[in-house]
């Protein structure tokens, strides 16, 4: 009954807030009223059977049945109901964190000034499992921050979502600049946090989450941060090991896991009834992450502002090698990196899309080997001490392996067909050093792939 309640409950918000956003999908208040009945019926199998109304309205039957429950009763139960609701939210904050930065933000939004709101992640945060892009959390979330905070109805708020399907933070760290800033363009206020369950297979141990903390609590404008702990059919994700991170810079941590959880345990909220697949959330779930981040903002705006900001040292938990970090692609031009592109010379242009920007592609400035291409191999001269490269994985059995060599030694064969492979980028660490220096990056095809393709996406790399 409760679990009924709680859908009831989304869907009339999806409604109201669709309505008042003008999404093309608003119900009418008949259709509403219609929706309200149903799930009342499906929500209560006792239920007598609705009588066929009488053609004479004043006409009462001594036969009627009598309401088993008075209005007080049935007020009571609904609150019972709202009441455990608002507790599975209240549950999601681990930590409101040290709020000066985003008392500061708020202030500013109230003022009428710009503020913009961004978020990167994984396929959750780009929109996966909604049934349209305006029903994902990041763009509900937005969307209450400016009807609460901002002026005008929010005219003064922007939102930036750099979401993207199978990334974890070492190709969030990446592709940040381009995604969340466009290079310095774009200035976010506030940075969500969303990779808990895409970096089981990080390759930096934690080292890229912790430098995109610090390298957004670092801007000169004091962005506030925010993670979120998003979690798997399974009842899995990884905030465990980043909540002590958390801990660590005093950060507001939501947990999507802590409140539903419980739920799912108790069989309130069913996994059909949140998840739309094995990881990502339908219009339900999408909405209660909205409301979860929802109190994180009411929590804040209730209290009061911390004292003093805090702190960020040079002291960290796993480690800032990748803080620093530019992206390279096929489009950027940087005079102190000699580049040939020998047999990768071509262009992948069969790319996974976006949700929230279908036109778009995840890497469209790539470097590609035919499969009748050239054999000559990509090499590249570079000053750095880190180098992270992502290339593309491809169900195709057309694409094969290529070796990478560092200054001649070859250091690992990394294979372009996987049969799960969906077009993703997969992220692999070349080279991290204490000190800087130039090296020769070459990348081939392995011996027998020479007829095979493969995609280099992008590169990441720190040059002192």
């Amino acid at each position: 009954m409760c679990r009924r309640f709680y859908i009831l409950l989304i869907m009339l918000t999806l409604l109201s807030v669709c309505g008042c956003s003008g999404n093309e999908a608003a119900k009418s208040d008949s259709e509403r009223k219609e929706l309200e009945n149903t799930l009342e019926d499906s929500s209560n199998t006792s239920r007598e059977p609705k009588q066929e109304e009488s053609s004479n309205k004043t006409e009462v039957s001594e036969e009627a049945p009598v309401e088993k429950e008075t209005a007080d009763e049935k007020k009571h139960a609904a609150d019972g109901k709202e009441e455990a609701y608002e507790r599975m939210i209240e549950r999601s904050l681990l930590s409101s964190g040290n709020n000066f930065r985003m008392k500061k933000v708020m202030e500013k939004a109230a003022k009428g000034e710009e503020v913009t709101v961004a978020y990167i992640g994984g396929s959750i945060t780009e929109g996966a499992g909604a049934s349209t892009y305006k029903n994902c959390y990041a763009y509900q979330s937005w969307l209450s921050f400016s009807e609460k905070f901002g002026k005008d109805k929010g005219e003064n708020i922007r939102l930036v979502n750099a979401g993207m399907g199978g990334t974890p933070s070492a190709l969030g760290i990446i592709r940040y600049d381009r995604d969340v800033t466009d290079y310095g363009k774009t200035v976010p206020d506030i940075v969500f946090i969303e990779f808990a369950v895409n970096d089981y297979q990080e390759p930096t141990n934690g080292e890229a989450y912790e430098s995109m903390v610090r390298k957004v609590l670092n801007q000169p404008n004091q962005p506030a941060v925010v993670l979120v702990f998003s979690v798997f059919k399974s009842k899995w994700n990884m905030q465990d090991f980043y909540q002590p991170l958390g801990d660590f810079y005093d950060l507001p941590m939501i947990s999507i896991k802590n409140a539903v959880v419980p739920e799912l345990e108790t069989g309130e909220i069913t996994e059909d009834e949140f998840f739309s697949d094995e990881y990502h959330p339908k219009d339900f779930g999408h909405q209660i992450m909205k409301d979860c981040i929802g109190f994180y903002f009411d929590t804040v705006a209730a209290s009061i502002s911390s004292d003093t900001d805090a702190l960020v040292t040079d002291k960290t938990l796993f480690g800032n090698a990748y803080e620093e970090l530019k992206m390279l692609d096929a489009e950027i031009q940087e005079k102190e990196i000699i580049l040939k592109k020998g047999g990768f010379s071509g262009n992948d242009k069969e790319l996974v899309g976006l949700y929230y920007a279908p036109e778009r592609r995840s890497f469209p400035a790539n470097w590609k080997h035919e499969k009748d291409g050239e054999k000559e191999s990509f090499s590249m001269t570079l000053n750095c001490k880190n180098l992270l490269m992502a290339y593309k994985v491809s169900s195709r059995d057309t694409f094969g392996e290529a070796e990478v060599y560092i200054d001649g030694e070859k250091i690992g064969t990394y294979n372009g067909h996987q049969e799960n492979g969906w077009n993703n980028p997969i992220t692999v660490v070349l080279l991290k050093e204490e000190q800087a220096a130039e090296h020769r990056i070459e990348i081939k095809m392995a011996k027998g792939n020479e007829e095979k393709e493969f995609t280099i996406m992008a590169f990441g790399y720190t040059g002192r």
